[in-house]
């Protein structure tokens, strides 16, 4: 049987166990807490809750009587209207820009060189022509220009002989070129783009490889201009060179000139159609396109291959453009600031400006959406005008247009007395504070437990 005394040091050493293991059972939870995310991390924040609005489709430019047609933007790299773009056509004088493609990076650097003209290259000619003779000395520039700039085959053929040795040689290479730039469906039999029933293209081709030749340096350059000046040569005195495209210039005609066209090529054949390849550009704006015609009608006063590109050009250029579709002085949001006796909140706006190219029927109010986050729920102070604090999307429609940095507006000091407030609320508020302070009650109820258990032994002795 247990006397009271046994019974006295038990609840003694019960006491003393709980006091001394106290610590160990308690912070596990606090850390079990601070693990499953209780009061730890930043809240994310997102203005895109609305439904997303529906984007209609722009409708394309009225073109008619062409057999295809392909309409581009360079600087967005960006297919604005195709019409029949993959249907095989025959491909007219746009043969002549794989042969000056092919030239030029047979001659480049080199375009000085100087080629003596021959009977044999001058028994393949056919159709418009300078007009050169035999042992007459060019230069491979020279030939360049009147075939680019006149669509002069017989310079085409110089080109080809200068180049390769022969036509037949000179045409593999072009058909080698058209498939590395990836124009897959199109087939080359001459340089000049007289009709063979065999040589074909399509828009799309075309478009690939009058893109690849606006990248070449002066190829442009020489189908922008106007007229040329052919200096005088062993054989004949100088020639004065127009070009035969009607958006450039006006000598052929006045009725289809093209302000802001800056070539690249313009033909015809009987069987394969009037044919265009134009470029024209609003250099205030930043804006260049490509408009390709194919198998277009024409006659002796009306030529659809001019009337369909000018449409084209001058759609794109009223339909679409820049906008600017984020500010910074745009607010995007405020945030909380803690620690500051001043101010306790901070705006954020974008840290840069946004322009995108979109059709002129967006609606920016309405159309545009904008979905953004901040990297912290609240920010202490001190806090620096143009610090990052989060980041913003912007949207139209399922695509995604640009995101930046959002950033603060303004500087905030810090007060010292809310700051050391603050410490000492994170230190009493801390696990190891909490723990110390319960097992410091229990040692305390303990002590008092014990000290009145031992007083009562002392009382019932006297007894």
């Amino acid at each position: 049987m247990m006397t009271k005394s046994s019974i006295n040091q038990k609840i003694l050493a019960l006491a003393t166990a709980l006091f001394l293991l106290f610590p160990a059972l308690i912070l596990p939870v606090f850390a079990a807490r601070a693990d499953a995310g209780e009061g730890v991390g930043a809240a994310e924040h997102s203005a895109d809750d609305l439904p997303e609005p529906e984007t209609e489709e722009l409708p394309g430019p009225e073109v008619e009587q062409l057999e295809g047609a392909y309409l581009y933007n360079f600087e967005n790299d960006q297919v604005l209207f195709e019409y029949d773009a993959d249907e095989r056509v025959y491909p007219a004088s746009t043969v002549k820009i794989m042969t000056g493609i092919v030239a030029f990076e047979t001659f480049e650097g080199r375009l000085d060189s100087k080629i003596t003209v021959t009977a044999a290259m001058l028994s393949e000619v056919s159709g418009n022509k300078i007009g050169f003779y035999e042992g007459e000395v060019v230069t491979v520039e020279q030939m360049l220009n009147c075939m680019l700039i006149n669509s002069a085959n017989d310079a085409a053929i110089i080109l080809a002989h200068a180049c390769a040795g022969d036509t037949e040689t000179f045409v593999n290479m072009m058909n080698d070129k058209a498939v590395e730039i990836g124009a897959y469906s199109t087939y080359y039999t001459n340089p000049t783009g007289m009709h063979s029933s065999s040589m074909v293209t399509t828009a799309r081709d075309t478009a690939a490889i009058a893109k690849y030749a606006y990248g070449i340096p002066g190829f442009i350059e020489i189908t922008s201009t106007p007229k040329y000046v052919m200096e005088e040569t062993n054989r004949c005195d100088f020639r004065n060179i127009y070009n035969r495209n009607c958006m450039i210039s006006k000598y052929y005609s006045v009725d289809y000139f093209y302000k802001g066209a800056v070539g690249m090529n313009a033909g015809a054949t009987l069987q394969g159609g009037y044919a265009l390849c134009a470029v024209a550009e609003d250099a205030e704006d930043n804006l260049t396109y490509l408009a390709v015609v194919l198998g277009a009608e024409g006659d002796d006063e009306t030529y659809y291959n001019y009337i369909n590109a000018e449409r084209m050009l001058d759609w794109a250029f009223m339909s679409y453009g820049y906008e600017k579709v984020l500010t910074t002085s745009q607010m995007i949001c405020e945030i909380d600031v803690n620690l500051s006796s001043t101010l306790d909140y901070v705006t954020l706006v974008p840290e840069r400006e946004i322009s995108v190219y979109l059709p002129a029927s967006v609606d920016l109010k309405k159309d545009i959406r904008y979905s953004y986050n901040t990297y912290e729920d609240t920010l202490d102070a001190p806090v620096e005008a143009g610090q990052e604090a989060g980041t913003i999307t912007v949207i139209y429609g399922d695509e995604i247009l640009g995101s930046c940095a959002l950033i603060t507006t303004s500087s905030i000091t810090r007060s010292e007395f809310l700051y050391f407030l603050d410490r000492v609320g994170d230190f009493t508020g801390s696990r190891f504070f909490k723990a110390t302070v319960v097992s410091a009650v229990v040692l305390s109820i303990a002590y008092v437990f014990i000290k009145a258990s031992i007083r009562e032994r002392r009382l019932r002795r006297r007894w």
